[in-house]
């Protein structure tokens, strides 16, 4: 029994041992991480819109500003921030693979604009670093 392979697994060659994560390349890697930072943002704009939604009055408002004026809060935004760095660029080069531009050099391409976004993300971490040390 356990040489036999499923139905699926016989018509399409594939293994069990081929949808383990540690077998995954990196093509796989940047479409699993696409698909999980889209619902990271769609998660964060509902929850966003709730606060706003709730804060009706100044002093509400106010109250929850302090709050998120924690240090601990700008660093989880400065985790936002990449995770909206990665799958803005991400989604960039997967438009120009639709446009037929850069199929060739794709890995290229993804840690060119990989580079980049760190880059965007450090210029961005040292200005809200002030803020995050409290200073």
């Amino acid at each position: 029994m356990s040489g036999q392979r499923s139905a699926v697994a016989r018509i399409t060659g594939t293994r069990r041992t081929d949808l383990w994560p540690g077998n995954f390349k990196l093509g796989m890697w940047v479409w699993f991480l696409h698909r999980l930072t889209g619902v990271i943002i769609l998660l964060y704009l509902v929850s966003h819109l709730l606060v706003i939604a709730f804060s009706r009055s100044a002093s509400s408002f106010d109250s929850l500003m302090a709050f998120f004026y924690r240090p601990v809060i700008l660093v989880l935004e400065l985790l936002l921030l990449a995770v909206i760095i990665f799958h803005t660029l991400n989604g960039f080069r997967i438009m120009l693979f639709d446009l037929g531009i850069g199929i060739r050099w794709q890995k290229a391409l993804f840690w060119g604009l990989m580079g980049v976004g760190a880059l965007m993300w450090a210029f961005s971490a040292i200005i809200l670093l002030p803020f995050v040390s409290g200073a």
